[in-house]
């Protein structure tokens, strides 16, 4: 069965623009975050943050462009583009990665100071458990003594109001542990003890492998807007039934055919040959780019037509 491709729909176009979009402004942002978080003045963080959005943009710009002189069988001009494209990603990539590593080094800080917080809270109900000790111990040597009735009960009240006291430390430290380790921390923590590596070594894993994922996300989405841009502007493009100017009795020549143009057009007169992209695809063992050139000769010849379901037929 042939198939002939279809525009997409407006959910799919709404869809793709929305996560271009959002790939496409992650990528900005964390690039951004890098020369935010460096010790300079605003008039610097102001140039080298509108530097990596002119190569953001510009990066993105190429990627389509690549596209665009794939389509025109312009080889020199792809490599090219495509070269230029590799130079800023690099540079895009090395900017997420210190903003997005300036981001979690954020997150570690704060994670940190929470841990401090807990553990000051411990070394709190430490100092209390130790002091609990020695007036338990001052209530045994008054009890050895038999004077129970001069300091015991002191004791076992100082006691009472110590252990209350840490009680309250306790839920003070438990509210502050739920939220102290953010789910990035707990993530690095768990690939550390995994794989043995150090903390350290995680962290920089994560962010590379984010940075590159983000990068290439958004070119495979902007490689896709730009194949279905090129497709809806060859649909648009009516065929060309103007009659050519005529100067001295003589019509301008048309483009030449290849060989096997003539042989296509003979053998679908002769109806050994169906009028389907796929059969001639299959016939001359041409690609589908190479097809496209036939029908489109096909259409300005007056051979075939295209049917209101998009397909094509043969005249007469």
């Amino acid at each position: 069965m042939h198939y002939q491709r279809l525009p997409k729909g407006h959910f799919a176009l709404t869809v793709v623009y929305l996560i271009t979009g959002a790939s496409i402004a992650a990528s900005m942002v964390f690039s951004l975050l890098l020369f935010l978080s460096l010790e300079q003045g605003l008039l610097m963080k102001l140039m080298f943050g509108g530097l990596a959005l002119v190569f953001e943009i510009g990066k993105f710009y190429i990627w389509y462009e690549m596209g665009e002189r794939i389509s025109r069988h312009d080889s020199m001009g792809a490599a090219k583009a495509l070269c230029f494209y590799a130079v800023l990603a690099g540079l895009s990539i090395a900017g997420s990665v210190g903003g997005i590593n300036a981001a979690t080094n954020t997150l570690l800080e704060g994670d940190a100071a929470k841990a401090g917080e807990v553990q000051s809270y411990n070394d709190k109900i430490a100092g209390l458990e130790r002091e609990i000790d020695i007036n338990e111990q001052a209530a045994q040597a008054y009890i050895d003594m038999k004077r129970i009735a001069n300091g015991m009960t002191d004791m076992l009240a100082r006691n009472a109001d110590l252990r209350q006291r840490q009680d309250e430390l306790r839920r003070e430290r438990d509210q502050v542990a739920v939220t102290s380790q953010s789910s990035l921390m707990g993530l690095m923590s768990g690939l550390a003890e995994g794989l043995g590596w150090p903390l350290s070594r995680v962290q920089f894993g994560i962010v590379v492998v984010l940075s590159i994922l983000l990068d290439f996300f958004a070119a495979f989405f902007i490689a896709l807007l730009g194949d279905e841009l090129r497709f809806r502007r060859n649909l648009k493009q009516p065929p060309s039934t103007a009659t050519p100017n005529v100067i001295n009795d003589e019509s301008p020549a048309m483009p030449e055919r290849p060989d096997y143009y003539h042989e296509v057009v003979n053998k679908l007169r002769a109806g050994d040959l169906r009028c389907a992209k796929g059969a001639v695809s299959r016939m001359l063992e041409k690609p589908m780019e190479e097809v496209e050139d036939i029908f489109h000769w096909l259409l300005q010849d007056d051979i075939v037509y295209r049917k209101p379901n998009r397909h094509f037929a043969l005249k007469g």
